[in-house]
């Protein structure tokens, strides 16, 4: 779910940042490769929604597995903590 949100926030920027571009053109290398672990996608979200404002909107939560909900959920909080540091709000 952080990868499609990735992909959507990149979407709206002018240009791709080059470490984005990178680790997804280093996993185009391993033929059938998991993508980047979560750690990578989180911080990859934090450097596109640093570059643009980001508003995020999340539907249906309920559906997802209690496992994943609760990573996702506190991936999405540590992006807006980090973001708050930097002085974003």
């Amino acid at each position: 779910m952080l990868g499609a949100l990735l992909k959507q926030v990149v979407g709206g920027l002018e240009e791709v940042p080059k470490e984005i571009a990178q680790a997804y053109g280093d996993q185009k290398k391993v033929i059938g490769g998991p993508g980047p672990p979560l750690s990578d996608i989180v911080q990859m979200l934090q450097t596109a929604s640093s570059e643009k404002r980001t508003f995020i909107c999340i539907d249906a939560i309920y559906e997802c597995a209690a496992g994943c909900r609760v990573r996702f959920l506190n991936s999405l909080n540590q992006i807006s903590k980090s973001l708050l540091t930097l002085g974003y709000s």
